[in-house]
């Protein structure tokens, strides 16, 4: 737009006028401050009036400093301030920051880099013009001050900074050029009360019908950093912004700019953990500087507790200014870095409460080029960094849970409706108090069901698995070696072969741990390194090799066909089982609702709740109770027969016990908001809790016999009662062809913390 011109005046009398109204309110500092220079600029008609020649002012540079020394304190000398004609470019006094920065030496005019910045000044030079006539002609409230922020790109550096310009407009009278022009009704918004545009206002109200007299007070300062994390924080708070290329390169670009450094990688690691197991996706990692490196799920999870230990005690940062051999090896992680090209490195650690969420990671490639500055110029950035890492998280969590709820876990309407009640008195109660807390979720008088089906010896079968594959390993790397041999002539093989071959005699005796990981080591760091070398120098038996390596996995560089034959088996048990379970329990709902959650380990567990109290709306019976009792002793055995099916399909060869724990005693559960489930409420259900946790590996009295055995139904009690009801549905499903006639009554040994258990035991029927 066309900028009009305005009418400036260089006048100290409305400074000096402001000046004496203070005094004459009893402010006697300020009449023996400046008392005196008033009294000697009002003694020159020269200066006590418009000022139109400007050489006067260096004829009277002392006594004009001692009266601008009333809005520029002495303290502020380092500081970029100066006076200019009333809303104008043109300086009359600037501090030296000032004059070195922004001044003209030759027009003496105010210089901003980019015409662009200039035409905003002027710009916000008019619209303060207009909005103290409106105040002074119209009433409208308008502040004395206007605050402008430009920006400008350092051209050696091509960094980005951000200035503020402060204009004091007390000192400025405003007097009509001659005849008062008429001020429309519609200049200012009466129910809004925002004046127009200035490019409607100069159609209305000509700037030229006026003048300005006095002085504009200009305060510059260097907002750059308050700017920058303003502009971090919008482009944070962006929904998985740490998930979006675009997005981080902006986000770069900012940290380079409130750093001051525009030769840095900026990097942002997270270490996401839900249900205690880290969770690793791609989009959230794509920024990580540490994880260019490091692929392996294991090596991930331990460098994620290597750093959760590490600031554990601690939220401050590590600076290393220069990374080298002595440097590398004071930390774990380093090398990691400096094989990505970093030579000076800052690690932030980015904590929610006590527990790491991640890392910011700044590093240049140059030695020593990070230093403490850079450390206190991001440290206001972290709390930003901080919560959008919590918000990836809650989102990562959102799409887990749905996963795991579609996957594992069977709908759950029947406390829906608590849920909703509490959230919608929630709401009500927060309008009307700000501090209101939630109501806690508990439903008391329940009856607690419990079961488990679990993999018989799955831990020794897995070692089994395990053991398996390192023999085959070893065996065809021998097998290899005595080809390479044939073409080879090699000492190292030979004596390479007698380490395997007493690696294989350790492991058809009796292998430890300790020997398990000294032979995956003995693989990794002697023969892979090896035979990968006579891969590339040796045609005769590059085939052999090639061949070899195929068999191995490509993270670990070992054989897994046993182990992952294993984890087949458990997978389609568990898959199985699960769709059973699902099948069974939505019919079971509709019968009476009831609470239901189940858990996927080697094998599966489920809670069942029922009682008045989570189905208020429809009357509670303990008939409901009983027959819950015998559909769960129905699934079971149910499931005992689909396992047992299953077995010859496996590819290796697994079986399943079945275990129910009878409690008729009803208890109170509450949801816990923080493990989001629900839990005993009170210390009077801890012992149904401490009776489940010890069941599952106990023996039958003076026997070393576990309770528990493959194809039997396993149902432990308390009280003969019990034993009683569970007998005559025993003897339905017996008569129903589901179990065989034979009936183990049986006495547990005393467990820690739980003593005269007894339990009931009969054999699954497969013939049917």
């Amino acid at each position: 737009m066309n900028i009009p011109e305005i009418k400036s005046y260089l006048s100290f009398r409305p400074l000096i006028t402001s000046l004496k109204k203070n005094i004459a309110e009893g402010n006697r500092g300020m009449q023996k401050l400046y008392g005196q220079v008033i009294r000697d600029l009002e003694s020159q008609p020269e200066l006590s009036g418009i000022i139109t020649d400007l050489n006067i002012l260096n004829k009277n540079a002392e006594v004009i400093e001692e009266l601008l020394s009333a809005v520029f304190p002495p303290t502020t000398a380092n500081f970029m301030y100066g006076i200019s004609l009333p809303l104008s470019i043109r300086m009359v006094y600037a501090s030296p920051q000032f004059k070195k920065n922004l001044l003209n030496p030759e027009t003496l005019d105010m210089s901003f880099p980019g015409s662009e910045t200039q035409e905003k000044i002027l710009h916000q030079f008019t619209q303060f013009a207009y909005e103290l006539i409106l105040k002074k002609f119209m009433g409208y409230h308008s502040t004395e001050t206007a605050r402008f922020i430009y920006q400008y790109k350092d051209n050696e550096t091509g960094l980005n900074h951000y200035m503020e310009i402060r204009m004091d407009g007390r000192f400025i009278d405003v007097h009509p050029s001659g005849e008062m022009p008429h001020f429309p009704a519609d200049l200012v918004d009466t129910q809004t009360h925002r004046m127009l545009s200035v490019e409607e206002l100069t159609k209305k109200i000509p700037l030229d019908k006026f003048r300005f007299e006095g002085i504009t007070v200009l305060r510059i300062n260097d907002v750059t950093q308050q700017e920058v994390i303003t502009q971090i924080k919008n482009q944070l708070l962006n929904e998985n912004s740490i998930s979006g290329d675009y997005l981080f390169e902006e986000l770069e670009k900012s940290m380079h700019d409130l750093i001051g450094m525009k030769e840095i990688q900026i990097g942002i690691t997270p270490f996401f953990k839900i249900n205690n197991h880290y969770i690793y996706s791609e989009a959230h990692e794509a920024n990580s500087i540490l994880f260019r490196q490091v692929k392996s799920v294991s090596e991930r999870d331990d460098l994620g507790d290597y750093f959760k230990v590490l600031f554990k005690e601690s939220d401050s940062p590590l600076l290393f200014t220069s990374l080298n051999d002595d440097t590398l090896e004071k930390l774990q992680p380093l090398p990691y870095y400096y094989n990505e090209g970093i030579r000076s490195l800052i690690i932030y650690p980015l904590k929610q409460g006590k527990n790491l969420m991640g890392l910011l990671e700044i590093g240049a490639s140059v030695p020593g080029r990070l230093n403490p500055l850079q450390i206190t110029r991001i440290e206001s950035a972290i709390p930003l960094f901080t919560l959008t890492l919590e918000k990836s998280l809650e989102s990562l969590y959102n799409e887990v849970v749905k996963v795991i709820k579609r996957k594992f876990t069977a709908v759950q309407p029947a406390v829906e409706w608590k849920f909703t009640e509490a959230a919608l008195n929630y709401i009500i109660q927060h309008r009307k108090k700000s501090d209101t807390a939630i109501e806690r979720i508990v439903f008391h008088d329940v009856w607690p069901l419990y079961g488990a089906i679990d993999i018989r010896n799955s831990s020794s079968e897995r070692s089994v698995c395990g053991q398996k594959d390192l023999s085959e390993q070893l065996q065809n790397v021998s097998q290899l070696f005595d080809r390479l041999k044939n073409h080879i002539n090699l000492p190292l093989l030979h004596e390479l072969d007698f380490k395997l071959n007493k690696f294989l005699t350790v492991i058809r005796q009796y292998m430890q741990t300790e020997d398990e990981l000294m032979i995956h080591d003995f693989l990794k760091v002697q023969i892979h390194p090896l035979l990968k070398h006579l891969q590339s120098t040796e045609k005769n038996v590059r085939k052999d090799i090639q061949l070899y390596f195929k068999s191995t996995d490509a993270e670990t560089g070992l054989f897994c066909r046993h182990r992952k034959q294993y984890e087949k088996s458990v997978s389609k048990i568990n898959e199985t089982l699960s769709r059973l379970m699902e099948k069974e329990q939505n019919a079971a709902q509709k019968v009476y609702p009831h609470y239901f959650e189940r858990f996927i380990t080697d094998g599966l567990e489920y809670n069942i709740y029922i009682g008045q109290s989570i189905t208020p709306r429809k009357k509670f019976d303990e008939i409901y109770l009983h027959n819950l009792k015998m559909w769960q002793l129905c699934v079971m055995a149910k499931a005992a027969r689909l396992s047992h099916h299953l077995e010859s399909s496996l590819p290796h060869p697994l079986r399943t016990t079945q275990l129910i724990l009878s409690y008729n005693t009803p208890i109170s559960i509450t949801f816990r908001t923080e493990e989001k489930k629900f839990d005993m409420d009170g210390p009077e259900n801890a012992r149904y809790e401490v009776v489940k946790k010890r069941i599952d590996k106990a023996h039958v009295k003076d026997t070393q016999e576990r309770l528990t055995q493959p194809g039997k139904i396993a149902i432990v009690y308390s009280h003969s009662k019990e034993a009683e009801e569970y007998l005559e549905f025993i003897e339905y499903l017996q008569s129903n062809g589901f179990f065989k006639k034979e009936i183990e009554h049986l006495e547990l040994e005393n467990l820690q913390g739980v003593v005269g258990l007894k339990a009931l035991r009969v054999q699954v029927n497969f013939d049917v």
